[in-house]
């Protein structure tokens, strides 16, 4: 006997077959969507390095070399050239101030020198003689005054005389108006010699400014012309000791050239180079620090060298407490110059990544291992860490090698 057989459950079967058939392709799909969007490399974790995100005192300092100087250095020069004739010291030699080092001969120079001494000399026996011939007028004028004082004392106690025996009718009228005139005469010369007098003062007065002037110029040009043929001695300027003499018996000196030096022993300095690019940041005061024998000793830029050389310039820096007892000069040390005071901040290991990034991006592990590429924002930096101003917080953990090999892939896989 026939039977009916209902075909629900057979197509009820069918169509859970077919919805999950095209559920499970659709998860597919949408796996291999995301997967295709993001690509990663697989990185063994033994070969990069990893480094941990956290909050402390950041430092801004940069790492110089310093060499430690004489506190004070004098060069010595040859003001005059000329052949050495004598050698009086060697290098080491402690000197004081006036110290003869060597002598220098030039018999051109020597010769001018006296030439020029004897014009000198010429000159001033000329103006002294014009002071004595002043002198002798002077003294003329002088004379002549008192001779005519003494005419005057005569000529009028004669014509006194005169008036009172010309009214007894004792002297004739002739006689006493002659004596009368050579009265009046001799006053009107004795004005006359007194208005010479008055301007021969003047003349004078201004006379032997001149004259005293010219004569101080010329003992001022005989004192320096002496001077420099002392130069021909080079003498030690201050107290200290010679070093770098470079000149042998029989060797010719040029004009300006650097002889010697003398090097003040008694404190040292550190100089050192720094990169032209952190000339604005560098100022007198700033500190920094060195360790020597176990210790950690400071030191701060008290002079700047502005000129730049090789893309580096010059400072001095002096030590703030007692310099170590050890030092010797020439010695170097790797100094921390430290560009700004200490402050909070998220910092982040250096590395060489940021060749790569420019620091603009990292790649950041997450609790699997994963590592994804994060954007950043990095401010000041020094040898051991990077400022975090923006996208990484405390505890994060960053690789910081080399992220060339990885061909900017989104992420990093174990």
């Amino acid at each position: 006997m026939d039977r009916v057989i209902d075909a629900r459950p057979a197509k009820r079967r069918r169509l859970l077959l077919w919805g999950g058939g095209g559920l499970l392709v659709m998860v597919a799909l949408v796996v291999l969507v995301s997967g295709l969007g993001r690509s990663r490399v697989r990185v063994g974790t033994a070969k990069v390095t990893i480094g941990t995100v956290a909050r402390g005192l950041f430092k801004e300092f940069i790492p110089i070399t310093g060499t430690v100087q004489p506190i004070k250095t004098v060069f010595l020069d040859a003001v005059q050239g000329g052949t050495v004739e004598e050698r009086f010291l060697e290098d080491g030699t402690p000197v004081e101030i006036g110290t003869p080092i060597l002598r220098l001969g030039n018999q051109q120079f020597q010769m001018d020198a006296i030439n020029r001494e004897a014009q000198l000399l010429d000159q001033q026996n000329n103006l002294r003689n014009t002071r004595l011939n002043m002198d002798q007028q002077t003294n003329t004028w002088r004379q002549q005054l008192v001779q005519l004082d003494y005419y005057m004392k005569q000529i009028e106690r004669t014509w006194r005389l005169n008036q009172g025996l010309i009214a007894k009718g004792l002297v004739a009228q002739q006689e006493h108006d002659r004596s009368q005139e050579e009265f009046q005469l001799a006053q009107d010369r004795r004005k006359l010699l007194i208005a010479n007098i008055r301007n021969d003062s003047l003349f004078r007065r201004t006379q032997e400014g001149q004259i005293a002037s010219s004569l101080a110029l010329i003992q001022d040009n005989l004192e320096f012309l002496h001077r420099t043929l002392e130069n021909l001695t080079l003498r030690s300027p201050i107290k200290g000791t010679l070093s770098g003499l470079r000149a042998e018996i029989g060797q010719t000196i040029a004009q300006g050239a650097r002889i010697a030096q003398i090097d003040v022993l008694d404190a040292f300095k550190v100089r050192a180079r720094i990169p032209e690019h952190y000339v604005t940041r560098v100022s007198a005061g700033l500190r920094g620090t060195f360790l020597h024998g176990g210790q950690e000793h400071t030191i701060e830029v008290f002079k700047i060298y502005p000129e730049v050389s090789n893309g580096e310039f010059d400072v001095d820096l002096r030590f703030v407490d007692a310099a170590p007892a050890d030092i010797r000069r020439g010695q170097t040390f790797q100094v921390r110059l430290q560009l700004s005071e200490d402050m909070e901040a998220v910092m982040l290991p250096r590395g060489p990544f940021f060749q790569d990034t420019g620091g603009q991006w990292v790649y950041v592990l997450d609790a699997e291992g994963t590592a994804t590429k994060r954007d950043v924002k990095l401010g000041r930096q020094n040898p051991d860490m990077y400022e975090v101003l923006e996208g990484l917080q405390p505890g994060d953990r960053v690789v910081t090698s080399r992220y060339v090999q990885f061909n900017d892939a989104d992420e990093l896989i174990q």
